[in-house]
């Protein structure tokens, strides 16, 4: 798996273009020796690591306050399939949800996502991954640890909800 993984973020990162602050710091990070642990933690290390600059960038702004200040609520079913149309799909490597991008929304900032997945008895489980992604921002969730299924039935992830906060200065 982890061979899918390497030559995605080479890809990734040679198109500078569309380079993310995760996908430069995950980029740089793992090699094709790389196992699922080292994955794992690198994929934390950079969530965190990019998620520190955001929260720098919003506080120069003066936005920030209104995040730390807001109790989030779920996106309407409008804005989430708005999000999921304007946004590169989410994928799932060694046991960790990566979804990486760039935040349609120029009044909110993401801060929750909410995914479920099928475990081995075939049952619905549920996930959540917290992090920021400002307005018009780029950001990214991750899950560790996080199960989809069986090989065959791994497409029945599904973000059911994201949740965010208004913004203004």
């Amino acid at each position: 798996m982890r061979w899918f993984l390497v030559p995605m973020l080479a890809l990734a990162g040679s198109q500078a273009a569309h380079a993310t602050c995760f996908r430069d710091c995950l980029g740089s990070r793992i090699q094709s020796s790389s196992d699922d642990d080292q994955i794992r933690k690198e994929a934390k290390e950079c969530h965190a690591s990019c998620e520190a600059k955001a929260r720098e960038t919003m506080q120069r702004d003066g936005t920030l306050a209104s995040v730390t200040d807001c109790k989030p609520e779920p996106l309407s079913k409008e804005d989430l399939k708005k999000l999921r149309a304007e946004t590169p799909s989410y994928y799932v490597q060694s046991n960790t949800f990566i979804w990486d991008f760039k935040n349609p929304f120029p009044d909110k900032a993401l801060t929750r996502v909410e995914v479920t997945a099928q475990n081995m008895d075939l049952n619905q489980i549920g996930f959540t991954g917290a992090g920021l992604v400002p307005p018009a921002g780029e950001g990214v969730f991750v899950i560790p640890a996080f199960f989809d299924g069986y090989p065959a039935v791994r497409f029945a992830a599904k973000v059911e909800k994201v949740w965010a906060c208004p913004v203004s200065k």
